[in-house]
């Protein structure tokens, strides 16, 4: 059966800031994200369902003649997974040359080409890589269908040659790259040994940048995730009802949440790292200690470097 072409619009974040610098959203399909992430927020968007995944229509990327100042690859849906990777590329080699300022969220490898398009407008890309654990059996459980840990920090190789991206591959092509280590569950992925071996090993494939966001739900998903025995003492220690972006949820009590970005954001400055930030939109905690390298800020923006 043929699956049915979705129309493409760039809508416009709510946390994007008014004028030249919003940021506009670009999902490139609709329906189930086949990383099938248990925890995934995007579950509870309009977009999302339990169908096939989507794709929109590349004749509607073709046709469009301006494109936003600032673009966000994804907030709903990976841009680089195998299935649209095509699209994205399609994408990119439209917006770039236009001046567009590009900003990729995704847990998915690169392609020789995505990489090569990118590394020829450095300063207008900000790449972010989904990464909050190292052990593979947590990602197994939590990220079923998403490449390994070693795939997104080395790529993916075959016969000794690569053939899909990873970190390493990014950070070599000039590219400005950002671990995104979110979604951070309490006591599964935030104690400090576990922290300190992921960002080192980022670091060491060239990332300067890392940004922290705890996990939280909606009332509706509370049901699945305590499904899973693994979760059962994070999920119980999600007790705070705090703001979030789009609405209000469940995550880690915020005096809990600053104690422990703090201590995380003192190892990654021990480390080396050039910015350290948490998503305010998902972590509204106040009063960073001074001296602490801390951001309130979101991995979107294109001032890091």
């Amino acid at each position: 059966m043929d699956i049915k072409k979705i129309v493409f619009k760039p809508v416009a974040l709510p946390c994007g800031i008014k004028g030249t610098t919003r940021l506009y959203t670009t999902n490139l399909f609709s329906g189930a994200c086949p990383h099938s992430c248990k925890y995934c927020y995007a579950q509870g968007f309009k977009s999302y369902s339990d169908g096939d995944l989507q794709p929109i229509s590349i004749e509607s990327i073709k046709a469009r003649k301006r494109w936003p100042q600032r673009i966000f690859l994804s907030s709903a849906s990976d841009p680089f997974h195998p299935k649209v990777i095509d699209l994205a590329e399609e994408l990119l080699r439209s917006v770039l040359p236009a001046g567009t300022f590009v900003v990729i969220s995704t847990k998915a490898l690169a392609t020789p080409s995505i990489i090569n398009i990118l590394s020829k407008y450095s300063d207008q890309v900000s790449y972010t890589v989904s990464l909050s654990n190292l052990n593979e059996r947590r990602n197994c459980l939590l990220e079923p269908r998403a490449p390994k840990a070693s795939e997104r920090l080395y790529g993916k190789w075959e016969n000794n040659e690569i053939t899909l991206y990873g970190i390493a591959q990014i950070a070599q092509a000039g590219i400005h790259i950002t671990l995104k280590a979110d979604t951070l569950f309490p006591d599964i992925d935030d104690n400090e040994k576990d922290i300190q071996s992921l960002l080192q090993k980022a670091k060491k494939c060239g990332v300067q940048a890392v940004t922290f966001s705890y996990a939280f739900y909606r009332n509706k998903f509370k049901k699945k995730l305590s499904t899973i025995p693994q979760l059962h003492n994070a999920i119980a220690a999600m007790t705070e009802y705090q703001p979030i972006a789009s609405g209000k949820g469940f995550s880690l009590p915020l005096s809990q949440k600053r104690k422990r970005l703090v201590n995380m954001a003192k190892i990654a400055s021990d480390i080396g790292y050039q910015a350290i930030s948490t998503c305010h939109c998902k972590n509204q905690i106040e009063h960073i200690p001074k001296g602490i390298p801390l951001r309130l800020d979101c991995h979107f923006h294109d001032k890091w470097f």
